[in-house]
């Protein structure tokens, strides 16, 4: 009898494991406002994504209740939205140090993965850690996380007395998606606790079948928008000094701006004004006397987004020094 109730507890973990889960977004015509407090009207009774599944080091093995993970989605004709708690009983402990945009150190975290096609190929990644950093990629099975990815998006996150709470703010703009009037989104979320070294996603992914993008569960509910134009300015501005042996030689201000334009949902333009490249800094001198290649990382912005189309069959490198391809894409 016992072996019985074990397999059937066990047949029924293996089929909820196996199953897709779907959250239902929610749409809102209040004004949000990212404060990290998710206390707005439009945030009441609205369904809720939970029960976390943990992805290392136990593969499979459910979060404990007292740090469980509640997870919202509205949206309106501007973004989406979403809004997470997550519960720890010993929120004093939790890591939160501050870092650079991109590079989380030692700090708990929480990311929503988006593929706006549901067709399990790239996900776009959006991160807030615990001190309130953001961190943005692109994300494929083949080529792994790509970080020169950045996109314009609004977050918080805030400290309570049972955890922490994370508001974001992404725009339609950030995503890619059909012009479907209904729409089903890939999605999972994602939350790690540092200090215990323990990572959990809202679907589970089991890490025996080696693709990760292909295991999200669906965001449902989004309806009757239109993906609006994709046009971004990063300007930037730059002075220099220069100072030795007590004198000072003052330059002038200089200045740029980086503009992506997005054509369709497969082709953007990216152009340079005026472009700055002290603003990035210098390759390392290396003297080379050996018959082997030599090759620089680039450092500029422009051409670090979106390098991966230039990496397929490695028969292109626009900084090789010292020799040719080793590989024959035929």
């Amino acid at each position: 009898m016992k072996k019985i109730i074990f397999l059937s507890f066990l047949l029924c973990s293996m089929l909820s494991y196996g199953q897709k889960k779907s959250i239902q977004a929610q749409v809102t015509s209040h004004t949000i406002s990212i404060d990290g407090k998710l206390d707005e009207p439009a945030w009441e009774n609205v369904p809720i994504a939970t029960d976390f599944i943990m992805l290392e080091p136990d593969n499979g093995k459910a979060i404990p209740y007292e740090k469980r993970t509640e997870v919202k989605v509205i949206y309106n004709n501007d973004a989406i939205y979403i809004g997470a708690m997550m519960y720890d009983n010993e929120p004093s402990k939790i890591l939160k140090e501050i870092s650079q945009r991109d590079n989380f150190g030692t700090a708990d975290l929480f990311g929503v993965f988006i593929n706006g096609f549901n067709d399990g190929q790239q996900d776009f990644m959006f991160y807030v850690s615990a001190a309130d950093v953001q961190g943005d990629c692109i994300m494929t099975d083949a080529n792994g996380e790509d970080y020169s990815w950045d996109a314009v998006w609004i977050s918080k996150a805030s400290l309570t007395e049972n955890g922490w709470i994370v508001e974001m703010k992404i725009p339609y703009s950030a995503l890619r998606f059909s012009g479907e009037n209904k729409q089903i989104w890939g999605v999972n979320f994602f939350r790690e606790i540092k200090r215990d070294r323990y990572k959990y996603t809202w679907n589970f992914v089991d890490r025996k079948i080696g693709t990760f993008t292909q295991q999200a569960g669906t965001l449902e509910g989004i309806e009757n928008i239109k993906p609006p134009t994709r046009l971004f300015f990063m300007p930037y501005a730059s002075y220099y000094l220069n100072a030795s042996d007590g004198q000072k030689t003052y330059g002038t201000i200089k200045g740029g701006m980086d503009i992506k334009y997005g054509i369709t949902d497969a082709f953007t333009v990216d152009a340079i004004l005026i472009p700055d490249f002290g603003q990035t800094k210098y390759d390392d001198q290396i003297l080379n006397l050996g018959p082997f290649e030599q090759q620089f990382n680039e450092n500029r912005a422009f051409f670090t987004e979106g390098t991966d189309l230039f990496s397929k069959g490695n028969i292109f490198y626009s900084r090789r020094i010292g020799g040719a391809p080793s590989i024959d894409p035929s």
